[in-house]
């Protein structure tokens, strides 16, 4: 595969995490070029993993990312966190996803990149791992290692599918944010999810069954960026987990998708 080959030919740095469910790989260049955009590939091997997970990487101030390959996933890029988000995990033995990212022309120095992966088993016990972070250097005479032609191809397929569910017959369909702030194996009451996460909601609770699975959403916004107001007084308030979601009607899709679609 060609991504093997990269690996092979470039000066790459791989880092992992493992545990008894699974392990992280990330690929990436050990030195970026600020201003211009470079690769970052994450691969998740998963063992035995179906439910709820969510990957995650935390990027300095004055940063900026471009979408790649989710595997599914709902990738938002917020407070400069990258997020991908699985409602339920893939069945794939491996996980590929990627992003690039991008300093500031401005920024000099050095920063750390980790990441953690949080899931849950059997729709109860949560768990997660994390691998300690490594040390990339911001340098001006760095190059980009990797040939982008095949990470933008990914890409592009990936919008594709994304604009084939763009066409909507006859009746436009309303875009709706919403904000996660939970998901469970068991079906709770708005007072009890509130004890639970320890935080009072403003808003009743959309309750979603998705297999064994309830998802908990609180509020309904017509744009992005009353959602993201949100989703931050709850993270103020503690409720970490929490991710604006999107739907079309009765579909939900990417939260991506729907800005397009809104703004």
């Amino acid at each position: 595969m060609k991504s093997i080959v990269f690996i092979s030919l470039m000066t790459l740095l791989s880092y992992g995490a493992a545990s008894q469910d699974k392990s992280i790989n990330i690929f990436t260049q050990q030195s970026w070029p600020p201003g211009s955009f470079v690769p970052v590939r994450i691969e998740i091997i998963n063992n035995g993993l179906n439910d709820f997970a969510r990957f995650y990487q935390d990027l300095p101030q004055g940063f900026s990312v471009r979408r790649g390959n989710t595997a599914g996933a709902d990738f938002y890029w917020e407070n400069n966190q990258v997020n991908f988000v699985w409602v339920k995990m893939p069945e794939d033995k491996i996980i590929r996803i990627n992003y690039l990212a991008m300093a500031d022309a401005a920024l000099t120095g050095s920063f750390r990149l980790g990441g953690k992966l949080d899931y849950v088993i059997d729709g109860k016990e949560r768990k997660s791992v994390e691998f300690n972070p490594v040390i990339i250097r911001l340098d001006k005479d760095a190059t980009i290692e990797e040939d982008l032609e095949e990470f933008y191809q990914e890409a592009i397929d990936e919008d594709r599918i994304l604009q084939s569910e763009t066409i909507i017959p006859e009746k436009q369909q309303e875009i709706e944010f919403r904000v996660q702030v939970a998901i469970s194996s068991q079906q709770i009451t708005k007072a009890e999810l509130e004890h639970r996460i320890s935080c009072q909601l403003k808003y009743e609770i959309i309750l979603l069954r998705t297999g064994n699975m309830y998802k908990y959403q609180s509020g309904s916004f017509k744009t992005y960026s009353k959602a993201s107001e949100y989703l931050g007084e709850l993270k103020s308030k503690g409720v970490n987990d929490a991710f604006i979601v999107a739907y079309r009607g009765d579909e939900q899709i990417s939260v991506e998708l729907a800005r397009t679609l809104t703004e």
